[in-house]
Formats: structure tokens, sequence, C-alpha cells
């Protein structure tokens, strides 16, 4: 009897469904995909009942009648033709497997009609069988209706969380997919309530959609490229990293992904200048050839690998390097609300809407801001307001995304008009304009060069802590024991990376073994190791002998010396080992000037002088700031001399 049985295609299509449908956020990226793919300017996304039902409407290119039926059939795909094209896939699906899938575990209704047909087509399949094909009148594009998802799968649908939480990851990848793709305008709505909505008019819109007027104002652009290499996108000032890295966002040819090795560079690049448990906010794009990645090292197509990973580092750290330098270089600007007895709402409860018309004169757009949220000062009568210029706003040059990739947002040198929508979508109290003051303040802040606060006036001290300068028209605090900590802690590295770190020899070597995989990592790293200061040695094997260590380390624990060490070779980091810096952080901690030290101010103005001096970043080795600034106009706020 044979033991081996072809399956039937309600099977494997319910197998398949398990690796690409695995929960409704696949479903809504799948089917978000592919309107993408076809060239829709226009998607809208309905989600209702945790997922159970989704709707996607699309303005693309629509399908004839006859391939209704092929576009349910497996591996069936308008994206690619012959072997050849799997090296060079520049759409973001392409197996063929998504709509069999999906209409294998729910109700499934395709209605779409292509811009040349007169007449659409509709097919509605029930559990991967057809119960319905029929032609009808339809608008240009496609509409996929997903209604009981898991209805016959229950040990799938008894897996599924809480609507809640469901909704709650539809509406974070949606978030990833309306900035990867903002020239195209997207829209979702969940429960009957609209969450987001982006116009598709270039990527500053999109992000202050998506997460609010805040980002703009806390985030630097940042932009670079080597041949066949090109990054851009925002990251996060250090003093407004996240406690999570939910605020991560890898965007790689117009696909978000994930790749643990570039999230781990990245963090590596900020990580001096972050808090414990802290973790930097970016949304990067990065553009390589499309025979540089591969996509398809998982179902989901989420995760990617690259080819040449080495020259992304270094055009990552390049890149975040000089924008991070750039910022710590500034003290963090406080600032406080217009009105303080508004409620503090976060971004993502604020509704926005923008409007963009690029027939105005002089080449210049009009973008419309409406928001339900008072962020700014209140336009008192919108109609009689005048357009005001608004600042260059970073971008990038168009480029088509079929074949390359997606146009990407504004023409090089463009700039728009602000002003008031005299027709919002919906009934609003007041309307508010906010993209011209967040603009010019990040202009302000994010200037290049070194805050010299040798020109400021020292004027005294708070709580013997603080030391207080004053510049024209803001004042600047600064933490004494954070300044002179970070000046100590500059100190022992620069001798550490010029080998005049102290060693001292154990009384006994500490003798270990390791396997062959961490054997071989050391002793191609073992030069690095002993200029750091550890006498280090193979013996026989795989067995090693360790014989001095750097006198900062003098009262280390050995046994997790061998775990540190091959984990930190792993990461590429050898050269400023984390544990020997950790110890250095320690150090300059215990050294340093403590708070409420009432130190003279001779010392004071010497500690400001140093640090000028020495152009230390205005950040502490543990990431605290050392500085903050306070404009005049904010103070003058307090006291309502301006409102």
């Amino acid at each position: 009897m044979s033991r081996i049985n072809v399956l039937d295609s309600s099977v494997f299509n319910r197998i398949a469904a398990g690796e690409v449908v695995d929960k409704p956020a696949s479903v809504v990226k799948e089917l978000v995909e592919n309107a993408i793919d076809s060239g829709a300017t226009a998607i809208d996304v309905t989600v209702e009942n945790g997922g159970r039902y989704i709707k996607v409407t699309d303005n693309g290119c629509g399908m004839d009648y006859d391939d209704l039926s092929v576009a349910l059939m497996p591996h069936a795909t308008s994206k690619i033709k012959d072997l050849g094209d799997l090296d060079a896939i520049l759409t973001l699906g392409f197996r063929g497997e998504a709509l069999p899938s999906i209409a294998s575990v729910a109700r499934v209704t395709i209605t779409s009609r292509r811009r040349e047909d007169e007449t659409g087509g509709r097919i509605i399949t029930e559990n991967g069988n057809v119960i319905e094909k029929t032609q009808t009148g339809a608008p240009a594009g496609t509409t996929v209706l997903v209604e009981d998802l898991f209805a016959n799968v229950p040990a799938r649908l008894k897996f599924l969380r809480s609507a809640r939480s469901e909704e709650g990851e539809i509406s974070s990848l949606m978030q990833r997919v309306m900035i990867a793709n903002y020239n195209i305008a997207i829209s979702l709505t969940i429960s009957g309530k609209e969450i987001f909505r982006t116009e598709g008019k270039g990527l500053e819109e999109a992000v202050y959609s998506v997460y609010g007027p805040s980002f703009l104002k806390e985030y630097d652009y940042i932009c670079g490229e080597m041949p066949g290499i090109e990054l851009y996108g925002y990251i996060n000032k250090p003093a407004f990293s996240k406690h999570n890295r939910s605020y991560q966002t890898l965007i790689v040819n117009g696909r978000y992904v994930v790749n643990q090795d570039i999230s781990f560079w990245i963090y590596n690049c900020c990580a001096h200048l972050l808090m414990k448990r802290q973790y930097p906010a970016y949304v990067i794009f990065l553009n390589v050839p499309a025979d540089m990645v591969d996509i398809n090292v998982h179902p989901s197509k989420m995760e990617v690998k690259f080819v040449d990973l080495g020259r992304i580092k270094r055009l990552i750290s390049s890149v975040l390097n000089e924008s991070l330098a750039r910022a710590a270089a500034q003290p963090k600007t406080i600032e406080t609300p217009n009105d303080a007895s508004a409620p503090d709402r976060s971004a993502a409860e604020t509704t926005v809407d923008i409007v963009f018309d690029p027939d105005v004169s002089n080449e210049k757009g009009a973008i419309a801001f409406r928001s339900e949220t008072p962020l700014t000062a209140v336009r008192q009568n919108p109609a009689e307001e005048k357009a005001t210029d608004v600042a260059d706003i970073p971008h990038k040059p168009d480029r088509k995304r079929y074949g390359e990739y997606h146009s990407v947002g504004a023409v090089q040198g463009r700039t728009g008009l602000l002003q008031f929508s005299e027709t919002p979508k919906k009934p609003q109290s007041e309307q508010y304009s906010l993209l011209k003051d967040i603009l010019s303040e990040r202009s302000d802040e994010d200037k290049d060069g070194y805050d010299d606060l040798s020109e400021h006036k020292y004027c005294g001290k708070l709580f013997n802590t603080y030391l207080l300068l004053e510049n024209r028209d803001e004042v600047v605090l600064i933490d004494q024991h954070a300044a002179h900590e970070k000046l100590l802690y500059e100190e022992l590295v620069q001798n550490l990376e010029n080998g005049k770190n102290t060693v001292q020899d154990l009384l006994l070597p500490y003798i270990f073994d390791v396997d062959h995989r961490d054997a071989v990592l050391i002793d191609e790293n073992i030069d690095e190791i002993r200029s750091i200061g550890f006498g280090l040695n193979r013996l026989s094997g795989n067995s090693y002998s360790l014989s001095s260590v750097p006198l900062i380390l003098s009262d280390m624990d050995l046994t997790y010396f061998v775990t540190d060490l091959t984990e930190i070779i792993r990461r590429g980091n050898i050269n400023k080992l984390p544990f020997v810096k950790s110890a250095l952080m320690q150090s300059a901690c215990k050294a340093a000037i403590k708070g409420e030290t009432d130190i003279t101010d001779d010392d004071a103005k010497l500690l400001v002088r140093r640090i000028c001096e020495k152009r230390i970043e205005l950040f502490c080795p543990h990431g605290r700031p050392i500085a903050v600034k306070l404009k005049k106009t904010e103070i003058e706020k307090w006291f309502k001399r301006i409102v």
C-alpha cells in the first residue's frame, strides 16, 4: 500500500495559508501589497470585528473577467514569468499564493474592472470553492472583500487574540505601509472610525499624518549614498529615544522589512548617547540593487538578507554619526505648550487631514493641515489669513516605481504654500497651521557646528547642581556632575584607544575552554583583544590562558569573560569593548563632581570652558543630557508677556 499521498488542493491551500495568512494583519498586508503593485494611487482599507472582516479597495490596473478565476489558482501571478525574474524582484508580492490561501480560509469577493473595459467582473468564493462569477458594473480598479476569516479553520480561529489586539497590529502594519508608500493616498478605517489617512504627497506629509507634529520636531532628517546604495529618512535626536523598538521602521526598496543585523548596527551607532533600556527610533529608507537583497527568505517576505552587508553598515555608520554628532552638540530645548490648561494628547490621538493643491502658481503647492487637537497657536479667522511660505523640506528626487521605485515626494528645490482648507472633510471648531513652525524650529536647532557655550554669560548656580548661563534670547542650564563625568570619561576612553591603559597581571592565569566556533572568532580577533589590555594566549586544542586584564577591570568576574567577549566579537565591536567602557563609565561617575556640591564660580567657569574646548557631546556616558536650553519666549509665556 502506498504511503505517499498527493494532497488535494483544499488541503495544500490551507497549508499555504498557514504560512502566508496566519492572522488578520497578514491578510491586510498581502491585499495592500497587491493593490500597490497594481499601480494604484489610492487605497482604502476597512477592518471590522478584529479583522474577521477586511475590505481593500484600490484604483489600480484592475483585472479582466477571465483573470478573476486564474488569480485564485495556486502559483498564479502577474509579477514574474520565469526563473530569471527571481533575481531582480521589484514588486512587493510575487509568489501567487496569497489570494488562493486567503480564499481557502474565508469567504472572498473580488470585484474588478480595467480602465479600458466597459464592464467589470465579480467572483465569490467560499472556503476555496467558487460559488458565483458574473459580469457587473464597477469602478476602475479592484475591491477585495474578506469575510468570516478562519471560520472553517477552528484551530486557527481559537488562537486569534482579542479584536483590539488584532486591530492594533493591523494599525501598526498600516502605519509602516503608509510611510513606505508615501506617494500613494492610503486610508485605514477600523470599526467605522478613520484611524489614518495620507494624501500621497510626499514623505513629510505621510510622516506627519501617521506620527503627528512631534516627529518632525524631534527627529533629524538624514541622507547619504555610495555606489549602488542610497539611504535617507529620519532618526530621533538623542533626547527623544524610546522605551521599546516599536518605533523602528526599515524600508528596503519600498518594502517594510525586518533585519536584525541592521537593527543592531543602528543601535550600536546610537548606544553611546542612549540611557539604559532606551532604543533609537527611526524611519530609514534603503535603496539597493535588486540582486543585492534576498527577499524570499521568509514566507511573509518581512525578513531579508543582504549580499554585501558590510558596505551597508559603513554607509549607516557614516550617515548616523554625522547626524548624532550634530544633535549631540546642541542642548536639549525645553518648550511649554501654548495653553497649559489644554489636555496633553499623544500624536496617535491626533487626527490630521492634509490637502495638496499642485496647481498653485509660481511652481508652489498649497498644503492645508487640520487637527482635532490644539497643537499650536489658534487662527481666529482662517479665511483672512494670508498664505505663508514654508521653509524647504528635505526630500528626494522623483523616481518611477515600476521597473525602479515609487516616485518619492516633491520635486527637488520646490517649496509649498501653507494655507487653511476652507472646505474640510469633517466639521471642526478650530484649524491650525503647524508645518512652518515645525520646520523653522528644526532648521534653527539643527544648524551645523558646535553650540559654543563659552559665549554665554555665567549667571550662577541653581541648587548647587545646575550652572546657569545666559546669551541673548536663551538660557542654558548645565548639570555639573554630568558635564564633569563626560570630561573624565572622554579622557579615560582616549587613553584606552591610544594604548595607554594600565594592565593588571593576574596572580594565577585563568584557563578556559571554548567550542570550535568561538575559538575561530577569538583567533581572528586576538590582536585587537590584546591591544585593549587582555593577556590572552592559546594553549592546546580550544583552550586559552588569560594572564592579565586592564586595571579598570581588575575586579571583573572572569566566569562571564568568555561569554561577553564572544558575543561582542559577533556584533563586530571588538575595538571598543562595551564591558571595558562600562567600567570606564563607572569610574568617571565616581570621580566626577557630585550634584549639590557647592563649587566656586571659577571652577564652574572652568568646567564650561573645558566642555567647549574639547567640544564634547552634550550627553553624559549614561545617555542623560548635560545641557538644556530655554528660550526667552518660553519664559515670557509663563508671565503672560506673550500669549
